[in-house]
């Protein structure tokens, strides 16, 4: 905790110092309504940490910040409208690996660069991925899993509903070596809902859609597909810990706007964004909702965007997932 307090100081006078820099009138940032821009339908995950986000912005400001919607096509609407929205600060969106990272890599067309044509502010939180399965199926292990899959090839098989959850399902047959049959869902829920009644054999999908159901006992988690344990579900071995490598794939949520954002509008979001994190208050909305807090400076986070851009679009090549 001394330690997270400290970078969290740290990062706040990184801020200041950058906003130091800016030029005459900066401090008048924000004087006019600022768009939010959330790339998937009202209720989705992102839209509820956009909501957590903004209200405690709203706490110790006077900044008024409104939500818009622009869903559909993987993110790539409301991610286009951003980048090609006037560099002036007052555009900016909820992003994330969804439309940053494996969304912006599983189409054939892509109408913009997303590490290139956008201003990546700060990172707000990382989210996981896990692979659940329906106890009554019998599977204890990924090895159990692996082992049903190796001796009938094909019969085995999983939904998914969100790009990301894709990438991970894939990669993690791969990794295995073992042939599944891959269920397309239009979201996380539905596939959740075929697995328990029986349909479908695995899921991969969000911590914050699984848990309920695990915490109820209708899902068994099997693992995680990342470097590390979640601190929210820490009884769940990693993919790697059962010996399933090269998935660590886990999901980042951020702020990001039109490339040449001015300097002034990048340190205040950096720097509120780092203050809420600063908040127990906050960090425990953020925890409701299957999300750990990750502050960062904005250094740092255009670095992860550039370092998470190349891991899944190589992690979607090696699984040979066809592009839509």
């Amino acid at each position: 905790m001394i330690a997270a307090a400290r970078r969290l100081s740290r990062l706040a006078l990184a801020a200041l110092a950058l906003s130091a820099l800016a030029p005459a009138g900066a401090q008048d940032y924000p004087a006019r309504p600022i768009r939010f821009v959330v790339a998937f339908p009202a209720g989705s995950g992102i839209d509820t940490m956009s909501r957590v986000l903004i209200d405690e912005i709203r706490k110790v400001t006077s900044a008024t910040i409104v939500v818009e919607y622009k869903p559909g096509a993987l993110g790539q609407i409301g991610t286009e409208f951003t980048a090609r929205a006037p560099a002036d600060g007052y555009t900016v969106m909820a992003s994330s690996s969804a439309t940053h990272s494996s969304g912006a890599q599983l189409a054939k067309s892509v109408p913009y660069d997303a590490v290139r044509d956008f201003t990546h502010v700060g990172r707000l939180a990382r989210f996981h991925v896990f692979l659940v399965t329906n106890p009554q199926q019998g599977f204890r292990t990924v090895a159990d899993l692996v082992a049903e899959a190796r001796r009938a090839p094909g019969r085995i098989s999983y939904g998914y509903g969100s790009g990301t959850a894709r990438v991970v399902a894939a990669a993690f047959a791969r990794s295995a070596g073992i042939e599944v049959l891959a269920v397309p869902y239009k979201g996380q829920p539905p596939a959740l809902t075929d697995l328990m009644g029986g349909q479908i054999h695995f899921v991969t999908a969000d911590l914050a859609v699984i848990q309920p159901h695990v915490k109820s006992g209708r899902l068994t988690a099997l693992a995680i597909a990342s470097e590390r344990r979640s601190a929210l579900l820490p009884g769940v071995p990693t993919l790697g810990e059962q010996g399933i490598r090269d998935v660590e794939l886990s999901g980042w949520v951020g702020v990001s706007g039109p490339a040449g954002m001015p300097r002034d509008a990048v340190a205040w979001w950096n720097a509120q964004m780092n203050r809420a994190l600063g908040s127990k208050e906050f960090i425990e909305r953020l925890h409701a909702l299957s999300l750990e807090s990750e502050p960062s400076s904005v250094e740092e986070f255009n670095q992860l965007v550039r370092t998470q851009f190349q891991v899944w679009g190589q992690r979607i090549r090696e699984a040979g997932i066809p592009l839509e």
